[in-house]
């Protein structure tokens, strides 16, 4: 099977070429380069940007595939852009939407057919915006089309977590629990979804190309494990040996402390309850089952991240906001909170001031080289050579 895909280094895109690329398909992908780490070696690069349409054309002129799978879309004005420049250059396209569609105030297991979306995060308003476009667009072009909703879903970068430092630091929670600094949850950690490790997403994903009964149709690409926040805490508390601190906030108080888009994130997405039924994959893919539970992936991360050399290293402008975010509600609340490392315990507030300008300082001139790199040293690199 010939396999396109744009992108294939993210979290989800990067298991999905392994998996097809470990079934003997030929996988080509579309992307830029830049994370070379998660690029399969096995995979023909078509190095170029997405985004550029006419550079795209060029590179795919008089190609044809048995599928197609974009996981770079999250607007309509992408995915009219992407059935244009790939629509009819393979048997199926394979849009990936996100179970963030749902209506999830609606307490129940959703399936495919249940009322989409909950207006409080732009990110699910834009995918079923881009469901809807797609349906209608196929239908008049005769394309085939499948639409994927995944849950939530982790690998070797990503610790399953509501709210979470930048992808490939996410070392840096380990970090501050072995430190004896607190976690933020909310709803004292008791929302319930789908966690499924990307491997597993991907065996249930590769089963539906070029499978003619998965044309027209939309599917839940979940896993059979369901966790709270709490659990993940609890089970990250058991890899460690180390006691994980939790400082509980009011959900409201804990969104007004964020930026606009984690504030969406967490009203519209992580504080509500996301629990979802594969039936309608097991009707099509009746194999299919999760075989990672969570305790050992989460293992599997945490190992990759010390193989790794913690990857990207530490977010300690994310480390520095939750400790400002829980100083402030602690202070406001009256409570006591202490950072306990050995036998050494500091008050939360002595130790906070110390920790935020010193995130400020890091963050001041992390800003500064990547400003370097980009607008300098990237534009004149040919004259370094």
């Amino acid at each position: 099977m010939e396999v396109l895909i744009i992108g294939g280094s993210g979290i989800l895109s990067s298991a999905v070429v392994d998996s097809c690329i470990a079934k003997g398909y030929n996988v080509t992908m579309i992307n830029r380069g830049n994370n070379k780490k998660y690029i399969n070696p096995n995979a023909k690069i078509i190095l170029c940007d997405a985004r550029n349409p006419q550079q795209v054309k060029q590179k795919v002129a008089n190609l044809h595939f048995d599928v197609v799978l974009d996981f770079i879309v999250f607007t309509q004005t992408q995915l009219e852009q992407s059935l244009a420049l790939f629509g009819h250059i393979a048997d199926q396209y394979v849009f990936i939407s996100s179970a963030q569609v749902y209506n999830t105030s609606v307490q129940k297991v959703l399936n495919e057919n249940d009322a989409t979306p909950q207006p409080l995060w732009s990110y699910s308003t834009n995918k079923e915006a881009c469901e809807k476009f797609l349906r209608v667009f196929c239908k008049e072009n005769k394309i085939n089309y499948t639409i994927i909703r995944p849950g939530v879903n982790y690998d070797n970068r990503r610790i399953p977590y509501g709210m979470y430092p930048q992808i490939g630091m996410h070392y840096t929670m380990i970090a501050r629990i072995l430190a004896g600094k607190p976690i933020i949850t909310w709803h004292n950690g008791q929302n319930k979804l789908n966690l499924t490790r990307v491997e597993d997403f991907a065996n249930g994903l590769v089963a539906l190309l070029g499978n003619e009964k998965a044309y027209g149709e939309t599917f839940n690409v979940v896993g059979d494990f369901v966790y709270t926040w709490r659990q993940v805490l609890d089970t990250l508390e058991k890899i460690l040996e180390c006691p994980v601190e939790k400082v509980d906030i009011p959900l409201n108080e804990y969104a007004n402390e964020l930026c606009e888009d984690e504030r969406e994130m967490l009203l519209g997405g992580r504080a509500c309850d996301l629990v979802c039924s594969n039936n309608k994959l097991k009707s099509i893919v009746p194999s299919f089952a999760s075989v990672i539970e969570l305790e050992k992936g989460i293992r599997m991360t945490l190992e990759w991240y010390k193989e790794n050399n913690y990857y990207w290293g530490f977010d300690y402008r994310w480390d520095a906001e939750q400790d400002r975010i829980i100083n402030k509600y602690t202070n406001q609340s009256g409570q006591y909170v202490v950072y306990q490392k050995g036998n050494k315990i500091e008050s939360l507030a002595n130790r906070c001031t110390y920790e935020i300008e010193y995130n400020k300082s890091f963050g001041i001139r992390l800003i500064f080289w990547k400003c370097i790199r980009k607008f300098i040293y990237k534009p004149l690199k040919h004259l370094f050579k």
